[in-house]
């Protein structure tokens, strides 16, 4: 979840996914999944730092953002910068419910970026993007002209109570990647609440 200042309280990077695959046109924050090239020697495809490392490779092919040790910088201009992993605050960890049909297990992590270039969107996956308030987001939700899934309205209510990036990083702070979120689908089909950092109810 990219965060940038403006608006009230902050923006948030949202892009819309193209009309193929399951997530087909579906308003969701810039991911993937963890490729061998992000596995440093010895460890696995599961390793915080490999996951860290694959969420900034991505962030970087879908929107030409590239988090560095030097601050953010255009992908396009990847010589002599170190990526910088260790920027990435993690929020939660969620996997996918049992009676899914296709199962993910999926990290959400906040960066900062108010000096960001220009967003270039991979035009083979993405169709559009918008820097938006995390109000705003949901709010093109409820109007039926932005798609999403739980786990994306989730933490755009969270982000919504944040009164800060600075909060938002302080109230994720802690998070371990160990406790996971795994809804539940009770016997009426209804899901069972989902608790994220610094949080009374979702």
């Amino acid at each position: 979840m990219l965060l940038r200042s403006g608006g009230a309280p902050f923006r948030v990077l949202m892009v819309e996914r193209n009309s193929r695959g399951m997530f087909g046109r579906f308003v969701v924050f810039p991911g993937g999944r963890v490729d061998e090239a992000d596995v440093p020697e010895g460890l696995d495809l599961g390793h915080d730092r490999s996951i860290r490392n694959a969420a900034i490779r991505e962030l970087a092919e879908e929107t030409g953002i590239l988090l560095t040790t030097e601050g953010v910088v255009s992908a396009r201009s990847v010589e002599g910068f170190v990526t910088a992993p260790a920027t990435l605050e993690l929020v939660s960890r969620w996997v996918t419910p049992e009676f899914a049909p296709s199962r993910y297990d999926t990290r959400f992590y906040l960066a900062e970026c108010d000096d960001a270039p220009d967003v270039i969107i991979d035009e083979t996956e993405l169709v559009g993007h918008a820097w938006l308030t995390p109000a705003e987001a949901l709010d093109r939700h409820e109007r039926g002209e932005a798609p999403m899934v739980l786990p994306t309205l989730a933490h755009l209510r969270w982000l919504s109570r944040r009164s800060s990036i600075a909060d938002a990083f302080d109230s994720a702070r802690g998070a371990d990647g160990r406790s996971l979120i795994q809804p539940r689908r009770l016997h009426d089909g209804s899901i069972v609440p989902i608790h994220l950092p610094a949080e009374v109810e979702t």
